[in-house]
């Protein structure tokens, strides 16, 4: 094999792929990123057996070729180049050793046998496959991500559930203390329900660019998902089970709602937050009066914060608390102006959603308090 590829090119590529790189294997291959030619140039593709990506980038080929190459020094390596042209090229005498030259640096690099490198999970041909444009999707993983559960004692709830009903693409996660959906109208009508796993999911958000007007390609089977867009692909198995019906969690009732500024409540619970995060219980109180929300919080090593946050409000009075934490991963990634905030009771789950919006939802638990 014989390249020449522009530094930052190559660098920007190996950083987007080494994503995928697992992280603790004792298999040497798992811990690097294969880099082979193709028509249109360099292919480098990496995964840890869940899931996979795979960038194509533009490069002068002068030699095809094949190897697989340590990821976390090439990325360095090449990161710390001059801006320059890079050629890599394969010793014939050794084809897993790797001769990197930038300008008056010369770099060699002892890789492992690309034939032995795993395959990356891949869609059988009869996938379906729907498109969604890329900021949109990046702003519904990004809203219901949060929601993932971060252990996986139920290994379907470490996963984002993925559906698919005549025109509407949805998105649906919960950790059992809050639940977050979002759900938006495509061009399809095909019909599916797949459980990404969550660091896939997170992976997906990093590559995805919010300004962008891009199609995603994404092709769904029985076992694996994968999405395409602008020469990167990610790939991975999808988590086996059944989701809980999450249908049957959302209320209908409210004894009380309450509209106020989602800047202004955010803002209050960021400085909760302060207070509550070093004092260890991560506790806020709302008192949902006639004019609006007043919201404390107290920490016996610390002090306490009183705060008042007006808005109209319909229905009874009530007293509730909550995880700070599952608050603020809500109103953080709502952009609207104002929040909908529609409570049943001190023990019940309280909505929350834009004013007017019924296509984006969270779902927080309340916190009990012996």
């Amino acid at each position: 094999m014989n390249i020449l590829c522009e530094k930052s090119v190559l660098a920007a590529a190996l950083s987007l792929t080494q994503r995928a790189v697992a992280l603790r294997s004792p298999l040497p291959n798992l811990k690097g990123i294969l880099l082979e030619t193709g028509e249109q140039g360099l292919i480098l593709s990496a995964t840890d057996l869940e899931f996979g990506i795979t960038c194509q980038v533009e490069t002068k080929v002068i030699e095809h070729g094949s190897v697989v190459l340590p990821a976390k020094i090439l990325t360095e390596f090449v990161r710390k180049l001059p801006e320059d042209l890079v050629e890599l090229k394969t010793n014939p005498e050794n084809p897993l050793q790797v001769h990197i030259t930038c300008g008056s640096i010369k770099f060699d690099l002892s890789g492992y046998a690309p034939d032995e490198f795993p395959n990356l999970p891949r869609v059988k041909e009869d996938a379906i496959s729907i498109t969604v444009n890329e900021g949109l999707l990046r702003e519904m993983l990004t809203q219901t991500e949060v929601a993932v559960a971060r252990e996986d004692t139920r290994p379907v709830l470490a996963g984002l559930l993925m559906e698919v009903e005549k025109t509407k693409l949805k998105f649906i996660a919960t950790d059992g203390h809050r639940l977050a959906f979002r759900q938006a109208v495509i061009p399809e009508t095909q019909e599916l329900k797949a459980i990404i796993p969550g660091r896939a999911v997170q992976e997906l958000i990093k590559i995805l660019d919010p300004d962008m007007g891009e199609d995603v390609t994404v092709k769904v089977d029985n076992s694996n998902i994968a999405f395409d867009v602008k020469g990167v692909a990610l790939s991975s198995r999808l988590v086996e089970g059944k989701y809980p019906p999450y249908q049957q969690i959302i209320p209908t009732d409210y004894k009380t709602a309450a509209v106020v500024d989602s800047a202004e409540l955010t803002a209050a619970l960021e400085r909760a937050e302060i207070l509550v995060r070093d004092g260890g219980n991560n506790l806020v109180k709302f008192d949902v009066g006639e004019n609006g929300i007043r919201l404390s919080a107290y920490s016996q090593d610390i002090g306490s914060i009183d705060d008042f946050i007006s808005g109209g409000v319909e229905g009874e009075p009530v007293e509730i608390r909550f995880n700070v934490r599952l608050l603020l991963d809500c109103f953080r990634n709502i952009k609207d102006s104002e929040v909908n905030i529609d409570l049943t009771g001190e023990f019940s789950p309280c909505m929350i959603r834009p004013v007017g919006e019924h296509n984006y939802l969270h779902l927080v638990l309340p916190v009990r308090v012996s």
